[in-house]
């Protein structure tokens, strides 16, 4: 018999260009997730009780590059109490065109090459970077900006206003309300493979 005992959790659509299932498949080591039924194509993330942090990453982003800073001090304060992960969302993976963006911008999180789009599509991703915050079962609690730096796609502004991510993050930790739980991301459009 199977070391592990598998518990379906649920099956949860989501809408991109078609409706697409996807899985999430829970032992008591990892959570999988999974676009078929015989998980050829699955992701396998850490099971524990921390919240996952996920930025969608492509190293040809500038903005992504601009967000690093950030992204390493969230991940520097927080990394006790979230799994923190970088997602390379793109259908094309050089790798060594991301190493060289991971030790150029000092990133310490793990990076999950997504090259089938199974998180991507399972976090209905849309541009990089974008981030989603997930508690301990896989329920999205935060989505979108990291904060207010960019107004618009080109055009940054010289006061960041609203942390929206760390103020999302700061609530759930406290098990408080998130006061602004989705924001609409700004910055390079994810080739979505069809």
């Amino acid at each position: 018999m199977n070391n592990y005992f598998i518990i379906l959790i649920s099956i949860l659509f989501f809408n991109c260009n078609d409706t697409k299932k996807y899985s999430i498949i829970s032992n008591t080591d990892f959570i999988l997730l999974s676009k078929n039924k015989n998980q050829t194509d699955s992701i396998k993330i850490l099971k524990n009780q921390k919240a996952k942090l996920f930025f969608a990453i492509d190293p040809e982003c500038p903005l992504c590059r601009s967000y690093s800073k950030t992204i390493n001090t969230l991940h520097n304060k927080y990394q006790d109490d979230i799994d923190f992960y970088g997602f390379l969302p793109s259908p094309v993976f050089l790798e060594e065109k991301m190493n060289e963006f991971i030790k150029e911008y000092y990133f310490q999180m793990d990076f999950i090459i997504d090259t089938n789009q199974i998180l991507t599509n399972f976090l209905n991703a849309k541009t990089t970077p974008e981030c989603f915050l997930v508690d301990y079962k896989f329920t999205l609690v935060y989505q979108g900006l990291i904060d207010d730096w960019v107004k618009q796609l080109g055009r940054q502004g010289r006061k960041i206003k609203n942390t929206y991510l760390k103020d999302a993050i700061t609530a759930h930790l406290n098990g408080d309300e998130i006061n602004i739980n989705k924001t609409t991301a700004i910055g390079c459009r994810i080739e979505i493979l069809k």
